[in-house]
């Protein structure tokens, strides 16, 4: 079972295509993290009016996009989530939910989410399961947050979803050792048969945090490898890209952030980015900004950074973009957490 339709996601890359269309509906989130990277607040600042999640559901039919990866802040405290979903799926899109895992200690609640998701797939996020380290991760969480997350997964899985469906999104950082995210790892992989999906934090900090602070958060590249030699593990492989997903992925997915903004990835917060309130629909700035949109430069192998170019996986990697924008390297920059290539 699959969560990737390959042919589709390989015709959209070749073709300077999009495949995914990561969607933030809101930034209203109850998860707290310490390191979000889009400053998510327990209230809503930024939303997409019901009507706008309409319009951009259709262009991103009419754009051959396959799945929609709903995002937050967390996408499911918005009351009409269920009825875009069924909207999406209407259209043929693929269901990617993407959710910090508290809404689904309600039992109904997961059980909505397995049916909404069954074609596609559904993430939570659990960057630790010892309960210090999550309470240093989430400073404000309440103390059964943890076990509310990890009592959700088994109700999804309790609702007949598959566990090769669903993810654990982590974001690793220096405030844990490697040794707890490989704990964490293994625990998804052991109790529920579970991947995890990787990123490795970088520069972004909340809003009013010193930014001498910003070393603490940003873990050493020797603890890079080793959680990542624990990934390649989990997918049988030797080695797999810095990227949470492969260059295939990465260049075909587009981003519609809270506050409308049209970027690469959600991850990329582009300041005077276009956006679907003052620059048109999402198809028109799609096809105007398809070059930036795929990263299209950096397929030609000629155009990747320096001790990139003849990698072994080059085929498959190209650095995370959103870690070279955030340390002001550009789009096209040196990943700075890539512990292969220094």
């Amino acid at each position: 079972m699959t969560m990737i339709d390959a042919e589709r996601l390989r015709a959209a890359y070749d073709s300077d295509g999009f495949y995914a269309l990561q969607l933030e509906v809101g930034d209203k989130c109850e998860q707290g993290c310490s390191y979000c990277y889009m400053n998510a607040l327990p209230y809503t600042k930024n939303s997409l009016s019901d009507g706008l999640i309409s319009e951009i559901l259709a262009d991103a039919r009419a754009l051959g996009i396959t799945s929609i990866e709903w995002l937050g802040g967390e996408p499911l405290l918005r009351g009409t989530i269920f009825e875009h979903m069924a909207r999406a799926a209407d259209l043929g899109l693929r269901n990617n939910l993407w959710t910090g895992g508290l809404p689904l200690r309600d039992q109904a609640m997961a059980g909505k989410c397995a049916h909404a998701c069954k074609n596609g797939l559904i993430s939570v996020h659990v960057s630790s399961v010892d309960p210090r380290v999550y309470k240093t991760l989430h400073p404000t969480a309440g103390d059964r947050d943890l076990e509310d997350i990890l009592a959700g997964v088994k109700h999804v899985l309790d609702a007949g979803y598959p566990a090769g469906r669903m993810l654990n999104s982590v974001t690793f950082t220096g405030l844990q050792t490697a040794e707890d995210m490989i704990r964490t790892i293994d625990y998804f992989e052991r109790e529920h048969g579970i991947a995890t999906s990787l990123n490795v934090y970088h520069t972004y900090l909340r809003p009013g945090t010193d930014p001498g602070e910003l070393g603490r958060f940003i873990p050493a590249m020797p603890e890079v490898a080793r959680v990542f030699k624990r990934i390649a593990k989990q997918s049988g492989h030797s080695a797999v890209p810095m990227n949470c997903v492969n260059k295939q992925y990465c260049s075909a997915t587009l981003a519609v952030l809270c506050d409308g903004s049209v970027t690469p990835c959600a991850t990329i917060r582009e300041a005077g980015a276009p956006n679907v309130h003052s620059d048109g629909s999402l198809l028109a700035i799609a096809n105007k900004q398809r070059d930036h949109l795929v990263i299209k430069v950096l397929k030609s192998p000629r155009n990747l950074p320096g001790s990139c170019r003849g990698c072994e996986l080059g085929e498959t990697c190209w650095g995370c973009r959103s870690r070279a924008y955030g340390a002001g390297r550009g789009l096209l920059g040196k990943d700075p957490r890539c512990f292969r290539h220094p």
